[in-house]
């Protein structure tokens, strides 16, 4: 703390925050991960079966399942995910290079 020197009255930044970067909407879609997957694919069913949970407690519901999958049924949702990376590197590329 000896050594600190606060910052100059004639700094660049102003104490003005950075404006965030927008999003170019034809960009392509990010991957999904292999939960996001199998939640979308379960979440009509779970709440079909919880009418009343909230968001959230869905959300927990659907983990809790995912975590219980059996090595067999996870690989399927592995694999999809992986077909989904793959899908979204050439995608990109093909946008990076247009």
């Amino acid at each position: 703390m000896e050594d600190y020197e606060p910052p100059s009255d004639d700094s660049d930044d102003d104490g003005k925050r950075r404006k965030k970067k927008k999003k170019d909407p034809n960009a392509p879609k990010r991957n999904q991960s292999a939960f996001f997957i199998y939640s979308n694919t379960h979440r009509a069913t779970v709440k079909q079966n919880n009418p009343d949970a909230s968001f959230g407690d869905i959300a927990k519901i659907i983990s809790k399942l995912f975590k219980a999958l059996s090595e067999k049924e996870r690989s399927k949702y592995d694999k999809l995910a992986l077909e989904d990376k793959a899908r979204y590197q050439r995608e990109m590329a093909a946008y990076k290079g247009a």
